[in-house]
């Protein structure tokens, strides 16, 4: 038996495994770079030592005593050694955070 009678088969599609395997994965890097890439309020980003979903300058950062008074989620944190004492405070409707608010002082 020569060599060529050993290979196996290549399907008809015109393409190897890898070939389909780099495809696939090109595929999934544009898809998850569409996906991820937008601003969502999963994206918290860091203002002091609160990760806030809307930190400023964005028109979505509100007063603290407005998102406390809201009764949602509020915590506090320190940074600069614990220097820096802040209150963080994320605004919900139903499940959607929709605003943010976070109140620093040294001491």
């Amino acid at each position: 038996m020569s060599n060529d009678e050993r290979e196996a088969p290549r399907s008809r599609g015109g393409g190897t495994r890898r070939g389909f395997l780099a495809k696939l994965g090109a595929v999934g890097l544009v898809t998850s770079g569409a996906v991820f890439a937008r601003s969502t309020p999963a994206m918290a980003a860091n203002y002091q030592c609160c990760n806030l979903v809307y930190p400023p300058p964005s028109s979505k950062f509100i007063s603290f005593s407005s998102c406390r008074s809201a009764t949602n989620y509020t915590w506090s944190c320190t940074t600069s050694g614990g220097y820096l004492w802040c209150q963080c405070c994320e605004k919900k409707s139903g499940t959607t955070t929709v605003a943010s608010a976070a109140s620093c002082q040294y001491g």
